[in-house]
This record gives C-alpha cells, structure tokens and sequence, in this order.
C-alpha cells in the first residue's frame, strides 16, 4: 500500500494504493504533486482504493489545474468519483468487475448443512414466497433417529413438502426433504432416494444431492451450504459452481463451533458469496421470485434485515416507498436490474454497501437553508441561551456539514462559538468525510450569501470561505469549531446533554414508529431549557406534541420539551 510512480512514455503516471491513511503516505502524494515540473507536464493520477481524498490533496489537484497542468483522474471506486466531480475535477470511472455472473432465473434452490444448521434451514424456507421452483433439502442426521424436518417445513411454508419416496416425479412449487439414512438426488424429472453407500462418513449426502442438481438444473441452480462439520458438501458445491450455477456458503461466525464445513467450502475456493443467514434468506427469496422481483413488500422487509444483520446499518425503520425509489435507481446505476443480483453484490462487497449508504441517507442540505428558522435562532434563541458558561449544539444528521457550518458561523457572529461546543454527526461515514474537509462547490456561493442575508446575517458570508476556482474552502477557525463523528438516530442512544438541537429534512425519512423513537431520544438529550429544531417540511408538528414537544414560535418547527422523558 502507497504511492508509486507508474512507467509511462506520454505523461507523469502517480498510483494511489490504499485509502491514504498515514500520514507517511499523504505528505508523499502532496509533495509529487507539488513538484515544481508537475505543472509543466501531462499528469495521470490513478486511485485505486480511497473513496476520498484528503482536503490538501485536493487542493493539490486544484492548484495544479489552475497552473495548466493536462491532469486526468482515473477513480475506482464510484464514492471518489462523486467526491470529486462534484468539486468539478477531471475524473474518469473505471468500472470494476468483482466477478458477479448474473443470476439465471432460478429454477432449484439446494439447501445443505448439517450440525447447527436446522433453525437456518427454517428461516430460509419460511421466507421463500411460493413460486415455479423446486427446493431440495438434505441435512445430517442419525441414521437410527427420526427426521422431523419435513414437518416442521409444513407449518412454516405455502409450499407442498414432501420426504418422497423414489422415482418421485418432481413437481415445481413442492420442497423434497433428504430422508434419514437415505440418499437424495434428482434426474431426468425424477426424484431418487438410495441406500447407496456412504459419502464421506454421510447418509444422506449433501455432494450427491448438490452433484445431481448440478447436473439436472446447471446454471438454474442456487446451492447454499450452512453450518456443519466434516466435509460433506465441498466436492457438492464445486460441481454447482463448474456447472454455471450460484453457490453462496454461510458465514463461519454465524455458525459457532459447527464451522468446519462452511469454511472448508470457502478455502476450497468453489463458491460465489460468503454471507451470514439473514442475507442468505434474503437473496433466495428474491432469486425464487425471478427477474421481476422488486425492492418492495416482504423482499425489502428482508433485505432491510439482511443489511442490519451484515453490517449494521439500520434501515427498516425507513419510509418504505422513499427506499423502494432509491434502491430501484440504485439498481439501474449499478448495472444489475435483477433484485437478487443486487443484494449478491451489496451484501458481499463493501465498497457497494458504502455506496448504497451514502446514496440513502443523503438529505438535501445547503449554507442557512430555511433562512427564517435561522433568523429565530439568531435573534431570539441564542440569546436566551447565551447565559450557559458552555452552550452545546447538535448538529444531527449533518450529511455534507452545511447546516453544521452555517450554525458555527451563527454562533461566532453572536460571540457565542470560542464557548460553544457544536457535534455534527450522521450515519454516513463518506459524507462525513466531506463534511470535514470543509471543501464545497463554488455554485454554491450565490444561494448561500442569499440565504445567509435572509437569514440576518451582519456581514458577509464570502468572509467565511476562501474562494478557489473551483471551491470553497469553510476558513480554519470556523471549521475547527465543529466536531463530526459517527451516530445512528435509529441505533444508538444519548451521548450528551445539549441546550440546542438542530434535526432537519432526516425524519421526514423515517416511519412513525422510528420518529417516535429518535423525538425520545432527543428528549432524553435536551437540557431542561433547551430548545429542538426541525425541518419545516418533516411533518411532525401532530407527532412532536404527542411526545411532548410544546411549539414555542407559532409554525417555525422550534420546540420546548414539556414531558417526560421516555425510553424505549
């Protein structure tokens, strides 16, 4: 990881490996690019894993353009080219292919594992709506004991259940459990059942039953592998695999102990996806739906938890129709139309999952919007709220750091800022990241000195930036005086005591029961005297009484707290 000089006969070739986060490695990047002769050549700057870069950097880059450098970009990941086309740098995608074959519509869904893995074969089936394809099922157990899983299957699903007997013809929408001490395989439209010897220690087999669906259903085929031990559906995945179809194993850490077979499966190397149970459910689900699956109902119910169960972030507390928009719109830009294909990629590769984050949370934002709410701030609040000898200020869901800034310089006009202590803070750790490096659009410039006028603003607000060619730079002082970190409204809970909270255009995205929750949460963090700020267009004034927040000017969306502070 660094940076390295590139060969290259036509122009001065720089790599970036890595994310640039030493200190090391970011002074060397900006002394090449300070190098006096840079100027005068043509410069190729690749970026290979950053998502963004740091504010010098950037600068750097600027500089260089504005000296008539030929600079050209090429980015890797899609968040720095967001970053740096919207400060308007020459930058050039390079698609990456993380080796997603799209999913042919699924025909067979193979389920295997063995200790450990009943409740995940329950939660899978559970879940699948019924449709045209064919579910096998083979699970480990003693020859000599009673297999009762075909029952317990018949009171969690809409499909026919069957432990068949052999020479079975199969029939589409039916699931067909492995019987004890008995091989299952499928072939030419028929169901086998064998007292062949055993595989591997194992009767029933999960190879021969992933080894015959292979072969009967090819590219048609999902197979998952749960937990279990020894190594009984390793040779089973690899047929799947060579034979075109989609071969997702379980998570190790789901599985406890009972991990030997689901990690042996993944050194072998002959899989697609590694994901823990919740996704797993999640993109069968989608896959049995077919092409036409949406982000919409159940679907997202289950993708939602798959996201929370995969990497924590918590959506399902989220307007359904806002979310259904954007994942659609997601799915287009992405690439992959099919709804399963998309939750194969966002579930196992991260850069994807940053991606979709930054992209669902982003609210609209901008320098003193809503410049009348401001005006009340600046001419009636603040002063109240001037007698604390420290005065704390929440900034929540802060997206790109405008609404943060424009109260920073509020409370600096007001001589309030050297005692003030402002947190911004937001779920998306990308736009927190441009949020801290105070780097924002010049187009911005003429909305913001308007908004900041309407909003009573004494000076002017050109005075709190530097003007570059193709930015805006918030000054040190003012950007130094606002603290970004990482917070979830939906997930975590009160971390101070503030006399000022400022939650504006992020509820509005949030179902009832969730903005019942963060008001809570908000009450619970509000000094007795302080004051809770929302957006004019969030629809809560009916919400916020019933929670106990009194409004104190008219309609502004300024409250009191008058209640009793609840938890949940």
């Amino acid at each position: 990881m660094g940076v390295v000089r590139l060969a290259s006969d036509q122009r001065r070739h720089i790599g970036v490996l890595g994310r640039l986060q030493s200190a090391a490695e970011r002074a060397e990047l900006l002394a090449l690019l300070d190098e006096p002769s840079v100027a005068n050549e043509a410069l190729e700057l690749d970026v290979y894993d950053a998502d963004t870069l740091p504010a010098p950097i950037t600068e750097a880059l600027v500089r260089l353009l504005d000296r008539g450098c030929t600079l050209r970009i090429v980015a890797y990941r899609p968040l720095l080219v967001h970053c740096l086309t919207r400060l308007g740098l020459p930058v050039r995608q390079v698609a990456r292919n993380d080796g997603l074959t799209p999913l042919e519509p699924c025909r067979a869904l193979v389920l295997g594992g063995s200790a450990n893995s009943l409740d995940k074969i329950l939660q899978i089936v559970s879940h699948l709506p019924v449709s045209e394809a064919v579910v096998f099922v083979v699970q480990h157990v003693q020859e000599d004991a009673m297999n009762w899983l075909d029952r317990l299957l018949q009171t969690r699903t809409g499909y026919s259940v069957l432990m068949p007997q052999h020479l079975v013809p199969v029939a589409p929408g039916t699931i067909y459990v492995a019987p004890p001490a008995h091989h299952l395989k499928v072939a030419h439209g028929l169901i086998y059942v064998t007292r062949d010897r055993k595989v591997r220690h194992a009767r029933p087999s999960i190879d021969t039953l992933f080894e015959s669906v292979a072969g009967e259903y090819g590219k048609g085929a999902l197979g998952v592998l749960l937990c279990g031990f020894g190594h009984d559906g390793v040779d089973g995945c690899a047929a799947l695999h060579k034979a075109g179809g989609c071969v997702i194993v379980e998570d190790g850490d789901d599985c406890g102990d009972a991990r030997v077979l689901p990690d042996a499966a993944r050194h072998a190397g002959h899989f697609d996806q590694v994901m823990k149970c919740p996704a797993i459910a999640s993109v069968a689900a989608a896959a049995v739906v077919g092409p036409h699956a949406e982000p919409s109902g159940e679907l997202l119910d289950l993708f939602l938890e798959a996201l929370w169960r995969q990497y924590a972030y918590d959506f399902r507390g989220y307007q359904r129709d806002s979310l259904t928009r954007r994942i659609k719109n997601l799915m287009g830009r992405f690439g992959l139309p099919g709804f399963a294909d998309f939750q194969r990629a966002v579930l196992s590769q991260r850069p994807l999952i940053e991606r979709m984050v930054a992209e669902i949370s982003v609210g609209v934002t901008g320098f003193f919007r809503h410049p009348e709410q401001f005006r009340l701030l600046r001419d009636e609040v603040l002063p109240y709220l001037a007698s604390f000898s420290v005065l704390k200020v929440w900034s929540a869901g802060c997206a790109t750091g405008e609404e943060a800034y424009s109260l920073a310089i509020l409370l600096d006009e007001l001589g309030l800022l050297a005692r003030t202590r402002l947190f911004a803070t937001d779920i998306n750790d990308h736009l927190l990241d441009l949020a801290g490096s105070g780097l924002f659009p010049t187009e911005s410039l003429p909305s913001s000195r308007a908004d900041y006028l309407a909003s009573g603003g004494v000076g002017d607000f050109a005075a709190y930036v530097e003007q570059g060619s193709r930015y805006l730079k918030i000054r040190q002082r003012v950007r130094e005086a606002v603290l970004f970190h990482r917070h979830s409204l939906v997930t975590e809970g009160v971390f101070n005591e503030f006399q000022l909270i400022v939650c504006r255009n992020v509820m509005i995205y949030f179902d009832r029961d969730v903005q019942r929750r963060v008001l809570r949460l908000f009450a619970r963090s509000l000094h007795p005297d302080g004051f809770l700020v929302l957006g004019p267009r969030d629809g809560l004034i009916q919400t916020a009484r019933e929670e106990g927040f009194v409004p104190h000017f008219g309609d502004a969306q300024i409250y009191r707290f008058h209640g009793t502070a609840r938890h949940d």
